[in-house]
């Protein structure tokens, strides 16, 4: 079994990021990445992911160069699709008329950040009948 992979649009991978609520920021602690799950909302004019978050956490403190990555991996129909949005993560005022994550986590989420989009990448895979077994190769290429 293997799989063929297809490049999403920036449109395709917008629609993909707006169906969902759950993905994976990255960002980089002491010259480490560190991907932290999060419960986000896209801005309504696409530019911005909104996290809320602890002050006190990693991500509560971060600003910088960053990463949102979110995908759905469905084996039993042979479907797959990741979307990566890279930027800068800000810290922002919660009154900035943003829309509501709603994290997972309540309790003392009062720090709301935002992932400044600078480039979207996106692709979606089909898997198909091989010879060599599974196989994905999940290579970063920009929309």
């Amino acid at each position: 079994m293997g799989a063929q992979r297809f490049e999403l649009t920036t449109r395709e991978s917008i629609a993909h990021l707006s169906g969902q609520a759950v993905g994976r920021m990255c960002i980089v602690e002491h010259g480490y990445p560190l991907a932290i799950p999060v419960s986000y909302a896209l801005a309504a004019d696409d530019s911005r992911i909104v996290v809320r978050t602890g002050s006190d956490t990693m991500l509560g403190r971060y600003e910088g160069p960053g990463s949102l990555e979110v995908d759905c991996i469905d084996l039993e129909h042979g479907t797959a699709w990741s979307v990566i949005v890279r930027g800068m993560i800000r810290r922002v005022a919660s009154d900035d008329d943003l829309p509501d994550p709603k994290p997972l986590l309540t309790e003392g989420r009062h720090q709301w950040i935002t992932l400044e989009i600078t480039a979207i990448s996106g692709r979606r895979f089909e898997v198909r009948t091989a010879d060599d077994g599974f196989s994905v190769e999940w290579e970063l290429t920009p929309v």
